[in-house]
């Protein structure tokens, strides 16, 4: 028999190729895998990771371990198997049997190990986790390495001439599937960078909308419209990702308006703060802000921005901030500018808003003005404002100063007092309220919000001097009324009894105010 010398098995060993080395079994492996001790080794590792499964509080590892214990089970299963055949049994199933429970134990012990692994990760930084399409990645690539030396060594697989033929249907597949492989890799990019989970509310390029599925070849986003819209993950990683909601901090939503030149800013940016704090859903903090950006040629531009909690409600809180200034900027004569060639057109449906006899009448039936004439009514008219206000509107702030009296035109309103703001009772055409503050500078005692649309009359308090002025007696005549109208209304809420004794001294202190705030003297009582 020939000698081989240690020089001739030296370079035999050198003229393997390196997919030939890398096809190899380390020694100990497969006589380990081979003997019973791997029987034994698999048994207990499903013992053990069966424990480790029951005592684990992570889903993602539960679920890596359960894959790993069916593997090993099919081992055992396949191992078992294989003793229980025939010494006649073909040789081509015994040696398929014995790759099969080879393969079996190998990935169950790549899964097991991987799942632990990426336990370990997830540990160090519980922030960032591990997707998915990770672990697919790292089983789909360790996978074959397994399967490769098995080959080799078992079936005498010529793993050079694999690879060369694998290389050539590569270069084809990839070519055929060169934007699919672009997708996968760059949804392998978004799962391990993850600037979104499914949930988010994302705009990615003109597409807006919560996540709703991240795969390997797209994502899926429901917008406002309810619509499913998929987007390739090629896309999606060359596209500026706007992220609403992975922080849990509000989220800011910027507004443009355009407004009259003839406004002045202040009185604009006043009436644009103060509908934002009265619109729900609009955060009190961080506080709304609003700025002038910039003068066009008919119109100053504005700028708003507020915070809201969920992204999901912007369009709604934007609709409701769009109708409220609606009756806002009305109220506080703020033109939302229209083209030359109808503003004329709109002034004069303003003005018919509500007639003049439909004032006249509505300030004749109020008490405090039946001892005027019909010509001091028709003057009255011509000084009193007309006010319209939107439903859920707050007309008047309990607490605050009051400088005006409103006769209600049409609508309803809720008059609501105290920390709850419960409701008293509601008003409807013809009732009026606030005259008590703007006679007596007592600040209001009352919240009063529209319940509908609403149209008001507003006297102020220096047609009431003009009043008392022209009209000596009148203010006597009002400290009156409004003494007994208190009385009775302090009866009321005491559930007792009032005598008439506390009137006198009542009309003496709210004329005493009278005096004082319209500088009043004997003549005019």
């Amino acid at each position: 028999m020939a000698r081989v010398s240690p020089l001739t098995r030296h370079a035999s060993t050198a003229a393997l190729t390196p997919m030939e080395m890398a096809g190899d079994i380390p020694p100990a492996l497969l006589p380990f895998l081979q003997s019973n001790l791997s029987l034994a080794v698999g048994a207990l590792l499903i013992v053990v990771l069966m424990g480790v499964r029951a005592a684990a509080q992570d889903a993602d590892l539960r679920q890596d371990l359960k894959s790993a214990n069916r593997l090993l089970i099919a081992f055992i299963v396949l191992r078992l198997a294989t003793w229980a055949l025939p010494a006649t049994a073909p040789e081509g199933l015994k040696k398929a049997l014995q790759v099969s429970w080879m393969l079996m134990f190998t990935f169950g012990g790549i899964r097991a190990s991987v799942a632990l692994a990426l336990k370990v990760i997830r540990l160090r930084a519980p922030a960032v986790g591990t997707p998915k399409i990770l672990r697919n990645v790292i089983d789909f690539t360790l996978y074959p390495l397994a399967v490769l030396p098995l080959l080799r060594t078992q079936f005498n697989v010529d793993l050079a001439g694999l690879v060369a033929t694998s290389a050539v249907l590569s270069v084809v597949i990839g070519l055929a599937l060169q934007e699919t492989l672009g997708n996968l890799f760059a949804g392998l990019s978004l799962q391990l960078d993850r600037p979104f989970e499914v949930g988010h509310f994302i705009r990615i390029g003109t597409h807006t909308g919560r996540v709703v599925f991240i795969g390997w070849r797209s994502i899926r986003l429901a917008n406002f419209r309810r619509e499913v819209i998929t987007l390739p993950n090629s896309m999606v990683a060359k596209e500026l990702v706007l992220n609403f909601t992975q922080d849990p901090n509000p989220v800011g939503i910027d507004v443009e308006f355009r407004l009259s030149r003839d406004a002045a800013p202040n009185q604009v940016k006043h009436a644009l703060l103060e509908t934002m704090r009265e619109t729900p859903l609009i955060l009190p903090e961080p506080s709304p802000i609003a700025r002038t950006l910039g003068y066009e040629d008919s119109a100053i531009r504005y700028m708003v921005r507020f915070f809201i909690g969920d992204y999901g409600l912007a369009d709604a809180v934007k609709e409701d901030l769009h109708s409220r200034l609606w009756y806002r900027l009305r109220r506080a004569n703020i033109e939302i500018p229209y083209a030359q060639r109808t503003v004329h057109v709109r002034q004069e449906m303003a003005r018919t808003e509500l007639s003049e006899d439909t004032i006249r009448s509505l300030l004749g039936a109020v008490d405090l003005f039946q001892s005027l004439d019909t010509e001091e009514l028709d003057r009255l008219r011509q000084e009193s404002l007309v006010r319209r206000f939107g439903a859920g509107e707050r007309i008047i702030q309990e607490g605050d100063e009051g400088r005006t009296f409103y006769v209600l035109a049409s609508g309803e309103v809720s008059v609501r007092t105290g920390k709850s703001q419960s409701e008293v009772t509601r008003l409807g055409r013809g009732s009026y309220f606030g005259e008590m503050c703007l006679l007596t500078g007592e600040r209001r005692s009352a919240t009063v919000v529209a319940v509908e649309d609403s149209l008001l009359l507003e006297v102020d308090r220096p047609t009431f001097a003009r009043l008392f002025t022209e009209y000596p007696g009148l203010a006597r005549q009002l400290s009156s009324m409004l003494a007994q109208r208190r009385t009775q209304l302090r009866a009321v809420a005491e559930a007792s009894g009032t005598s008439n004794d506390a009137i006198p001294a009542e009309v003496g202190r709210i004329l005493g105010r009278l005096r004082q705030i319209f500088g009043l003297n004997a003549t005019h009582e």
